[in-house]
């Protein structure tokens, strides 16, 4: 449910993605990227070289390319004659994302409320206003991290810190990827909706920014990425006691 209609930046890929992305290998890359995000291709799938080849249809050259740029994010390992295999949700790969994710994010807030123009810190306010109505409005946890990776990868923008922002796109793709192992009914059973407190933070983090306090909105991006962790751990936690069962159920029984 959309209640305030703002116009989006572009989605969250890493630069070297969108920059010249008429190229044929950043095109695949960028597909790619899309399919293992949204687990369109599980964790641990091979993606052929041959068969993406075929795919796109173009040589196995742009290919090679393009895996090479997902193993950069860390999406993928490439294993030379077989391809690339798209990694694994690991628990300490995870804590590590979400510590960088934490620091990065709060590094590029407070750079924004340095850098931003009034004008900006007025179109922030519509967009945080955007997640607190749907936050209010569904408890849809897909609905709300969109919107809110949305408002990420404007505060980035308006921060104006290419580098700072290069390394947040990378890092927040391989969050959004992680994010996905969250279910909807694992949401549904927690007795208050996460987004609600999600959305009180981004309103103090919008008026801090606006105020000009780098400091305080150092904080509030912390705190903000903080509460995704909080929830996060024992979804995690879920997910890999239910990985570790099915991979018991798959071993074969040994032989007497």
């Amino acid at each position: 449910m959309k209640v305030i209609s703002v116009p989006d930046q572009p989605e969250e890929l890493p630069q070297e993605v969108i920059t010249d992305a008429l190229t044929q290998d950043r095109v695949i890359a960028a597909a790619l990227i899309e399919d293992i995000v949204e687990w369109r291709i599980p964790p641990g799938s091979w993606i052929r070289e041959r068969e993406i080849a075929k795919r796109f249809e173009v040589s196995h050259a742009p290919v090679r390319e393009a895996f090479r740029q997902i193993a950069n994010i860390g999406l993928v390992e490439v294993v030379p004659w077989r391809g690339a295999r798209v990694a694994v949700i690991d628990k300490q790969a995870t804590i590590e994302i979400l510590e960088l994710w934490k620091s990065l994010f709060g590094v590029v807030c407070r750079l924004a409320s340095q850098r931003m123009t009034d004008s900006e810190a007025e179109q922030l306010v519509a967009r945080v206003k955007e997640f607190t109505a749907i936050a209010h409005a569904t408890r849809n946890t897909f609905d709300h991290l969109a919107v809110s990776n949305r408002i990420g990868a404007y505060i980035a923008h308006c921060a104006r810190a290419p580098q700072s922002k290069t390394l947040l796109d990378r890092v927040a793709i391989v969050a959004k990827w992680q994010q996905r192992i969250i279910s909807q009914k694992f949401l549904e059973d927690l007795p208050v909706a996460p987004a609600l407190k999600s959305a009180e933070i981004y309103e103090r983090l919008c008026a801090a920014i606006k105020a000009r306090q780098p400091d305080k909105a150092d904080e509030l991006a912390r705190a903000l990425i903080g509460n995704l962790q909080d929830y996060y751990q024992e979804a995690l936690a879920t997910y890999l006691d239910a990985q570790a069962v099915e991979q018991a159920r798959r071993k074969p029984p040994r032989r007497k």
